[in-house]
């Protein structure tokens, strides 16, 4: 056999195939794992079991500054908190990633749902061992909130800050990564620091909550478009074959 039929049959191999894939998801469920383990630690010696850690004085500093700066910014982060909270933003992830599977034919078309899921299980994992409570301006009508809002979950990670910031690194990191291009990072990282600013202005959330959360979604983001970057829809697909 020459090498350019042994090289082909080597990438052809369901075989070597479903490695890949295998070896794909073990990646991601190593960097969820050590994501996870690095929002735990900050939540419980920084911002502290129920809130109080070392960070609480700045996060006071910085959501009294918010809550009094507000400006125009109060509609564009009510319908950030509506349209991009849990629910609709898993339906748009699922239906962004169904149009993106259809029209380009590639795993990296998996982003957008991939970097949801795992980015709302590390709130949800996190939060039930934080447990921190969220600032008095986020549900009405307590001094300083806004008329309507009314969020009572546990504040630490930010979900909005979490998810979002996951999705578009994720996505747009993707595309750089696959066109080679620069700026679609720069594109991610403004979206994301809106969307987390969008939360300080609605005094829904303490300044860690939201500092924290970037950090937490940006790093999942980028291991989702470094993984899915490396594999095909051949790959994926092997596993679900019997041969």
């Amino acid at each position: 056999m020459t090498n350019l039929a042994l090289a082909s049959w080597w990438i052809q191999n369901p075989r070597d195939r479903r490695r890949r894939a295998w070896r794909a998801a073990g990646v991601l469920v190593v960097a969820a794992a050590a994501i996870f383990a690095v929002g735990l630690l900050l939540g419980l010696f920084v911002v502290g079991r129920h809130g109080g850690g070392p960070i609480q004085g700045w996060d006071d500093t910085v959501q009294r500054w918010s809550v009094h700066h507000r400006g125009p910014l109060v509609p564009a982060a009510k319908f950030v908190a509506t349209y991009l909270d849990a629910l609709p933003l898993g339906v748009a992830a699922a239906v962004l990633t169904g149009l993106l599977a259809a029209a380009l034919r590639t795993v990296r078309a998996l982003a957008p749902l991939v970097a949801y899921l795992g980015g709302e299980l590390q709130v949800f994992a996190i939060r039930l061992v934080v447990q921190r409570h969220r600032p008095p301006t986020a549900s009405s009508p307590a001094p300083g909130a806004i008329l309507g809002v009314h969020e009572t979950s546990y504040s630490y990670p930010s979900g909005h800050a979490v998810a979002v910031t996951a999705i578009l690194f994720a996505l747009l990191g993707a595309a750089a990564l696959t066109l080679r291009l620069w700026w679609p990072w720069l594109v991610a990282l403004v979206g994301s620091w809106f969307v987390c600013d969008t939360r300080l202005v609605l005094g829904a959330h303490w300044f860690s909550d939201v500092a924290f959360g970037f950090v937490l979604g940006a790093a999942w983001g980028v291991a989702v478009a470094l993984v899915l970057r490396r594999i095909e829809w051949r790959d994926v697909t092997s596993v679900l074959r019997r041969r």
